[in-house]
């Protein structure tokens, strides 16, 4: 049977004493057999106080220091007119304040962390947009030094009769070595991949990599071995991944004007 372990958010409310009652005696208790999750605690309590390292201090206004000196001397009075012993009526506010406060830290820390977890995602994201702008730069350039040589061939690819509908175009420099291929196709089943081929002259298709069925959006450039003279493109549909050579039917063709 499988070990059921404690909830996961209650590493961080146990080491904020924020669980009670009958949650906090469960944990305690699973904590006393279960040295996975008492490493767990472990790291929820470096983590609770780094953030309470990293908080800056705050002083509180002067009035507050009065505010709550008054409050304990009319207590103190009332406790005095009651003839309750002083001590326990103190325990009690201080207790009352203490947890008050740190249902406060709790609250305070909790969303903390959220910021900071926000924080961590939304670098994800500028880190994986910055990539994807750098790769489409490169793409650009590539396509602007092979559209603008002479010596480029421009061939459209062009839908097979019975295959999905679709069209392509293929600008090829066979002296840099470089194509770049765009187009649409539609989706191909979910354990298929479309696949670009270079035809040479002679010899057999040489892969050009997968290629996605909406590409008009984002350009795919192809390096190849400069000087391959080509005789035709294709795409074709191949199990999920590609293969080294076609075995799928042919979807899209296109022959190189000489």
């Amino acid at each position: 049977m499988t070990e059921q372990h404690a909830n996961p958010e209650d590493f961080d409310l146990y080491a904020l004493g924020a669980l009670d009652g009958d949650e906090k005696q469960r944990f305690e208790a699973h904590l006393r057999s279960c040295a996975a999750c008492g490493q767990q605690l472990a790291a929820a309590r470096q983590h609770t106080a780094l953030l309470g390292l990293s908080a800056e201090p705050v002083n509180p206004p002067p009035h507050v220091k009065s505010s709550l000196m008054e409050k304990v001397k009319a207590e103190g009075v009332a406790t005095a007119k009651k003839s309750v012993p002083e001590t326990p009526k103190k325990i009690r506010w201080g207790l009352r304040f203490s947890l008050g406060f740190g249902l406060a830290t709790a609250v305070l820390a909790i969303a903390t962390f959220e910021l900071a977890k926000q924080d961590l995602e939304r670098g994800k994201q500028m880190k994986q947009l910055e990539a994807q702008v750098a790769q489409d730069t490169v793409a650009m350039q590539a396509m602007g030094q092979v559209a603008g040589a002479p010596d480029t061939s421009m061939t459209t690819l062009l839908e097979q009769a019975g295959e999905p509908p679709g069209q392509a175009h293929v600008m090829y420099n066979a002296r840099m070595g470089m194509a770049v291929y765009s187009g649409q196709i539609a989706p191909a089943p979910a354990d298929k991949s479309y696949q670009l081929w270079l035809v040479p002259a002679s010899g057999a298709p040489v892969s050009a990599g997968l290629v996605a069925p909406n590409q008009e959006s984002g350009i795919v450039v192809v390096h190849v071995t400069p000087g391959m003279v080509a005789k035709a493109f294709a795409v074709t549909m191949e199990p999920l991944g590609g293969e080294p050579q076609p075995t799928g039917p042919k979807v899209l063709i296109g022959v190189v004007s000489s």
